[in-house]
């Protein structure tokens, strides 16, 4: 179709007197810019899904967005670290050469992001902690490491900021209690994690000096240091209120092994009268203060009746 247009072209410059090189020429043109159009309209390139990449130490390679693409494709864009977070612009040309020779190009873009979306994670040493009454205790010295897959390891500061983390909460070692200690983290994009201990501040488990046999819940009779021992497991409200009024103020609690205590010393019962209430003795299982008695006294004045929660 082209050469009869070209034809007929000819023919009309020469019937009407025009000048058959100018039109030829103009002609010529013409086509030319036809085929480069018709091939420029024949380049085409598909994409992949366009991601959004997460923050990290690799390298994203653009041409691996290119899906499919007709002509010779150069990436004009270079790879790119994936700590640079943000929107990043990918730049493409595909060429070819049309039936004339001509070379053409055809310019495509793509976005992409790369975001950080992971926080820093916290690692404890323990989740629960337990610290004996009086002793120094820092509750940084729980926290392992704090770190960030991308950023390493984020630094111990008193204020919260980029590439830093913060432990909060106070633990008084002076008086009996629990204390919660939260633990906050924050990495180099301002994400954000935090992880909560607790600090558990009691007597401990003394045993005194004592080396023989204790009492436990399969040995219900031994000789202690002082004597005979037994145990009973009670209500102790009475027995505590009756210490109260006597001016006791240590707290009530039961240690892990079972004894229940008043303050650092285990609660027991005795001979008032060999060993009056708020006395100390010593027992198998630690310093003992006499809170009780009971009628074993009758028939043996120097046996000690342990409270416990067996």
């Amino acid at each position: 179709m082209k050469k009869i247009g070209l034809v007929v072209t000819i023919f009309s410059l020469m019937l009407f007197g025009g000048n058959v090189e100018t039109g030829y020429a103009e002609y010529m043109r013409s086509i030319k810019e036809d085929f480069a159009q018709d091939k420029w309209a024949s380049l085409n390139m598909t994409f992949n899904p366009a991601p959004v990449l997460e923050y990290s130490s690799k390298t994203f390679d653009p041409a691996d967005m290119v899906a499919s693409h007709t002509g010779e494709l150069e990436v004009l864009s270079d790879p790119f670290d994936l700590k640079s977070t943000g929107m990043h612009t990918l730049k493409y040309r595909l060429t070819d050469v049309d039936e004339f020779g001509q070379e053409v190009s055809k310019d495509y873009k793509r976005y992409v992001y790369v975001k950080d979306t992971v926080g820093p994670t916290i690692t404890l040493k323990e989740s629960d902690v337990s610290v004996i009454i009086g002793n120094g205790y820092n509750p940084a010295s729980n926290v392992s490491v704090v770190s960030d897959p991308v950023d390493g390891n984020l630094r111990l500061s008193n204020t919260l900021e980029k590439g830093t983390y913060v432990v909060e909460g106070s633990v008084s070692t002076g008086s009996i209690g629990t204390y919660n200690v939260n633990v906050k983290a924050m990495d180099m994009n301002g994400n954000t994690s935090s992880k909560t201990f607790r600090v558990a501040v009691s007597y401990g488990v003394y045993y005194g000096t004592w080396t023989g046999q204790r009492l436990t819940p399969t040995l219900g009779t031994i000789n202690g240091p002082s004597g005979k021992e037994t145990y009973y497991n009670l209500n102790m409200s009475g027995v505590i209120a009756i210490m109260r009024r006597m001016g006791n103020t240590d707290p009530y609690w039961v240690r892990e092994d079972g004894c229940k205590m008043l303050g650092p010393y285990i609660m027991v019962a005795a001979h008032l009268g060999l060993r009056p209430r708020g006395s100390l003795v010593e027992t198998s299982l630690g310093t003992g203060i006499v809170c009780d008695t009971g009628g074993f006294a009758l028939t043996n004045p120097y046996q000690i009746d342990i409270a416990v929660n067996w």
